[in-house]
């Protein structure tokens, strides 16, 4: 029975992958479970769809990245932070508050998961990674008392 995984499953298929499995384990495991949907000409066609979908949605992050990282790349971002006379941030600067500031300063949103960083608690220069998939970037931010 042909069947069109409708998500990853280990050991046995990717998403929107076309297999061919026995009856019983197709009925009882896959379809009733929601994992799959018979392959029929209809399903075919949604999934053709939906494969060109997402390969678009996929092309717009790619390219949407690369304006980040050439709108941020080799750029210095400042960020304002209450410290004490000897440098000491009373509060740590994370992913969070770097994501706000390149947000401000570029008007692109980036998530907070695609920033690699150490949490910084001084005063200071400091590199900061963006990561999205394969593609990398970096940038540097330079932390200053308010």
């Amino acid at each position: 029975m042909k069947v069109i995984l409708l998500t990853d499953i280990p050991k046995v298929g990717n998403r929107y992958d076309v297999k061919d499995f026995k009856e019983g384990y197709a009925q009882n495991v896959l379809l009733a479970k929601g994992l799959a949907v018979l392959a029929t000409k209809s399903e075919l066609a949604k999934i053709e769809d939906r494969k060109k979908a997402s390969e678009k949605k996929r092309l717009e992050e790619v390219e949407s990245f690369n304006n980040l990282i050439s709108s941020v790349g080799g750029k210095t971002i400042t960020v304002k932070a209450k410290a004490n006379e000897k440098g000491h941030l009373f509060k740590a600067v994370g992913a969070h508050d770097v994501a706000l500031v390149i947000k401000e300063a570029t008007d692109i949103e980036i998530s907070e998961d695609s920033i690699k960083m150490d949490h910084v608690k001084n005063v200071g220069s400091h590199k900061v990674f963006i990561k999205k998939g394969d593609m990398k970037g970096e940038c540097e931010i330079v932390v200053v008392s308010m």
